[in-house]
């Protein structure tokens, strides 16, 4: 399988801002010397030897991922902000051609996870085929709701592609395509949520983000720890810092530490930190991502527990 992350953010979208741009460009100029800037080999090398949040950015868009088989066969994780960028990128297959399908997963409907849904343009194209799977047994008018003309100009039923709507139980296993299978499981958050294991030939990727896990949780926590077992790629909610979840609770959220915590004990090999803050800049990013990593190193210091942050335009193969 591989996985490629669209939108990164969670809650709301939160572009870079003009300042952030001209601060990067004064750091790089600060830090560079005429050698690092001879030729366009040498600026490349320098360019890569920056931090993360230096050189780039995390990404302002909201949650929006995409799953794909050995075969190439598209799975879509919820429709945030950065669906349109995938919707433009996929315009240049089959879906252009008005011959596309994929399966479509939704966690929940809350607005950073469909933002993105009126402007993906493969839904406009006849002939091609959205499979929408979720644990909510009203989510084709959830959608509907979204179009209604006081929200949006244009109403659902105008999206020509095929639309189907198929409502799964929690924990039962399905089908997308010839080789994954998946099944839910709920995770705390206000309205509810699912986090979704998908698994082909004996491999796992999990996406569990919007899911509240504190301390009290993590004294009952046995099934989910089965249910994050052995994991190859466990993408979780890392919205807050370890304190602003103790001052948020119910918000619906987890911080670095709980999920390194579950996927130490699960035997993750590797953690994806997910759903970003949207008041957290890339320097911010940086820093909460190095005391994560400092973290693990406390409780695991052998281990091979491998932890990632999420950006725009991150891939992963297992």
């Amino acid at each position: 399988m591989k996985i490629k992350f669209w939108g990164v953010r969670g809650s709301i979208g939160s572009p870079i801002r003009p300042e952030s741009v001209k601060h990067k460009i004064e750091k790089i100029l600060s830090l560079a010397s005429p050698t690092d800037i001879q030729n366009e080999q040498s600026i490349h090398s320098f360019l890569n030897s920056l931090s993360f949040s230096s050189s780039s950015t995390y990404g302002g868009n909201t949650t929006c991922v995409e799953i794909r088989d050995k075969e190439g066969n598209l799975i879509i994780i919820d429709g945030g902000t950065g669906l349109r960028e995938l919707g433009n990128q996929i315009m240049a297959s089959e879906f252009g051609k008005g011959t596309g399908h994929a399966y479509w997963i939704l966690t929940h409907t809350h607005w950073d996870h469909i933002q993105g849904i009126p402007f993906f343009v493969p839904l406009f194209l006849p002939g091609n085929h959205f499979e929408f799977i979720s644990c909510m047994n009203d989510a084709e008018k959830r959608l509907e709701h979204q179009f209604v003309f006081t929200h949006f100009p244009v109403s659902f039923d105008h999206y020509a592609a095929n639309k189907t709507f198929q409502y799964i139980e929690e924990g039962e296993t399905i089908s997308l395509g010839p080789h994954i299978q998946a099944f839910s499981k709920a995770v705390r958050h206000p309205g509810g949520s699912f986090s979704y294991r998908f698994m082909e030939e004996g491999k796992a990727i999990i996406f569990a983000s919007d899911a509240e896990f504190n301390l009290e949780e993590m004294e009952n926590i046995d099934t989910y720890i089965d249910y994050f077992r052995d994991a190859d790629v466990l993408v979780f909610d890392t919205q807050y810092t370890f304190e602003e979840s103790l001052q948020k609770i119910d918000w619906g959220h987890s911080s670095a530490s709980i999920a390194t915590d579950i996927a130490l004990r699960a035997k993750v090999k590797k953690l994806v930190m997910f759903h970003h803050d949207p008041s957290y800049d890339d320097e911010k990013l940086d820093l909460v991502y190095l005391r994560a990593l400092k973290y693990k190193e406390m409780f695991d210091p052998h281990g091979k527990l491998e932890i990632i942050m999420a950006y725009e335009g991150l891939e992963i193969e297992v």
